[in-house]
């Protein structure tokens, strides 16, 4: 069986000096705001910025045309603000996995290639147009003969091997820098290859998909309001996906959810409710609530796809989250600073600074705030301080799972922000919250099919 065309050697090799050009000009520009720190090269505030900000938009336009795992990177640089600097993860943040599809030939070839067959006789039909297309595959819509409808996700012909040299660049970049920070840029590597293989292997993602569903199933309320599609894995491989397909729109297309006479508040409280349970009570947990990946029926619903993205955080790690919750509640900074010390965020010899941190963090003008009233608060002056005291703190490391798991949340806190600004965040967090401290154990792991 011929395999779908990918990357030649040639534009792998185009794409190999690409990006060591790009990691030669983040070595001048380091070296220029290097000498400028030392006195050596005088530049003013603008400058500097214009000179951070010139790079990561031309790291945005090379990801943007090479796509691949470079988008992938740099969605995870831009939650790195202990490594990368402001100016930067501001723009590296626009990067959307949002490409132009590729052509339906190379996709009914991969398919065939996977299944043994031909589309046709796979599927009774099948959308040549996609209805998603991201950095590393796209999602068309089909049937089966008995009726049933799917969703089929593929994994683009070739893209392990630009993922492959996209990692390798990557590694020599982090190599060369990881001299110069305080956190260890190898486990930087090690998180982002987690992140990009896993995306590449669908037997994966179901079997995530199923776990998760078995686990939110436990609740009855939230499996009443929120569903996971059922994977087919007898039309399921490593590099194709077949799943339900959710009938539904975007958790923030408003307009649409209002004419169904459903209240967006109670949707978006759902969907942060089944996120924590993920967090919070599973450990297991969907990395990617960004709304096209979250879908709403007309009886209010809550589809959730895309299940690439996941991680499971470590009992030890539960704990140290535990600790440090506790401390948020009591607004405790003292507790709040051995929880990270516990799981090696920080040492002792930052004790004093890091208390510093929380108890700004715990400051009464920013604690517990609705997304409406964040908005009214000096952010420059408040992220200055708390950029101010993160400098001071030299053993700052990041455990495996944190990134991750700040993503979710924050993505859950822009939907809260852009769709119900008037929740109170511990009025949807505090059973979940408690239970969690009451020291529940996570689950085992979910028994799958495969």
């Amino acid at each position: 069986m011929p395999h779908a065309p990918g990357p030649s050697p040639v534009d792998l090799t185009i794409r190999f000096l690409v990006l060591l050009g790009l990691i030669g000009r983040a070595a001048v520009v380091y070296l220029r705001l290097w000498a400028d720190g030392r006195g050596w090269w005088r530049l003013t505030r603008e400058r500097r910025i214009g000179i951070q900000h010139a790079f990561a938009e031309r790291f945005v336009r090379i990801a943007t045309r090479f796509r691949g795992g470079l988008i992938k990177v740099g969605q995870v640089a831009s939650l790195r603000i202990d490594v990368v600097p402001e100016e930067v993860t501001d723009e590296l943040a626009k990067l959307q996995d949002q490409v132009e599809p590729h052509p339906f030939e190379e996709v009914a070839l991969q398919i065939r290639h996977e299944l043994g067959r031909p589309v046709e006789a796979v599927f009774a039909h099948f959308e040549r147009q996609p209805i998603a297309s991201a950095s590393l595959g796209q999602v068309h819509r089909a049937r089966y003969a008995d009726g049933t409808e799917l969703a089929v996700k593929v994994l683009y012909p070739g893209v392990e091997r630009s993922v492959a040299v996209d990692l390798a660049a990557t590694k020599i970049g982090l190599w060369l820098f990881n001299w110069l920070v305080v956190p260890d840029l190898n486990q930087v590597h090690r998180e982002l290859r987690e992140t990009l293989l896993g995306e590449m292997d669908y037997v994966r993602e179901g079997r995530a998909a199923e776990e998760v569903a078995a686990n939110l199933g436990k609740d009855p309320a939230v499996a009443e309001r929120v569903r996971i599609p059922d994977i087919h894995w007898e039309t399921t491989t490593r590099r194709v996906l077949t799943m339900e397909f959710l009938e539904g729109t975007k958790v923030n297309d408003v307009a649409t959810l209002e004419a169904w006479g459903l209240e967006v508040d109670e949707v978006v409280t759902w969907a942060t409710k089944a996120f924590l349970h993920m967090m919070l009570r599973d450990g297991f947990f969907h990395c990617d609530p960004h709304p096209g990946n979250l879908l709403v029926d007309r009886d209010g619903r809550l589809g959730i796809v895309d299940f690439g993205m996941n991680k499971r955080i470590t009992r030890e790690f539960r704990e140290a989250i535990r600790k440090s919750v506790l401390a948020s509640i009591q607004r405790d900074p003292d507790l709040y600073v051995q929880s990270l010390m516990e799981v090696g965020i920080i040492q002792e010899s930052d004790r004093e600074a890091a208390t510093e941190l929380a108890k700004l963090g715990f400051d009464p003008r920013y604690y517990n705030l609705t997304p409406k009233e964040a908005m009214n608060i000096n952010l420059g002056e408040y992220l200055a301080e708390m950029r101010g005291n993160m400098k001071r703190i030299k053993s700052f490391q990041l455990p495996d799972g944190v990134v991750m798991l700040g993503r979710a949340f924050n993505l859950l806190y822009g939907l809260s922000v852009e769709l119900a600004p008037g929740i109170r965040p511990m009025e949807v967090l505090g059973p979940y919250v408690l239970e969690f401290l009451a020291g529940t154990p996570p689950p085992a792991p979910a028994e799958t099919a495969a």
